[in-house]
């Protein structure tokens, strides 16, 4: 594949979505931006890496986030956030990291409304990764030494988590099937390995001229 070409992928907590786009970047020999998009964006930003990543992680699970059911600029209003809010000033250096590298080089981006900050940029394979509950529970509990009780409580917070991040710099529904294009459960094709290659196969289509 010598055209340049993105993919974003949003997951549902659980779902393997991560593991996922690591291994297609792995395989196509592109660039792969989760946690290292923090550290990029930092450096090109100014911003202290820690301070980012701490914020992030912060205001991802806070009220302000759990009770945003609007759109941005109506929500910044009625909670008097400002353009030079810390929130918004790391959502901008992230969102001009996305923009700049999705212009220069092939990668994966995981996350982080990358689907909408791209939207007008050719080639780029928007994904959404999902997974049935009992696999979910099964993932998560295991990594983490839970019950299937205690992985469930895990899913449904981090899943209301970044539906409402995504809600709220977007003004869109994080799991609106119209955002993405292509949607993959991963429990009904067999798993991650059948995963990466179906969507290896949609981006050899999405290129082919």
């Amino acid at each position: 594949m010598n055209k340049k070409f993105i993919i974003t992928i949003a997951r549902q907590f659980g779902s393997g979505g991560s593991e996922i786009g690591y291994r297609l970047a792995q395989e196509l020999g592109i660039q792969y931006y989760d946690k290292e998009l923090v550290t990029q964006a930092a450096k090109e930003s100014g911003m202290c890496e820690h301070v980012m990543a701490q914020e992030e992680e912060k205001t991802a699970g806070s009220f302000l986030y759990s009770m945003v059911l609007s759109p941005h600029a109506a929500a910044a209003q009625f909670l008097n956030w400002t353009e030079d809010s810390l929130n918004d000033r790391i959502y901008k250096a992230q969102a001009s990291f996305i923009r700049k590298t999705a212009a220069e080089t092939s990668c994966v981006f995981i996350g982080r409304c990358a689907d909408y900050l791209l939207w007008d940029e050719p080639n780029v394979l928007r994904i959404f990764i999902q997974a049935e509950m009992e696999d979910r529970k099964a993932r998560i509990a295991a990594r983490g030494d839970l019950s299937p009780e205690q992985a469930a409580d895990v899913i449904k917070k981090k899943d209301k988590i970044r539906g409402n991040y995504y809600n709220f710099h977007t003004g869109n529904r994080w799991n609106n099937l119209e955002n993405y294009d292509l949607c993959v459960n991963v429990s009904k094709i067999g798993g991650v390995d059948n995963a990466v290659q179906l969507i290896k196969e949609a981006i050899a289509l999405r290129l082919k001229d």
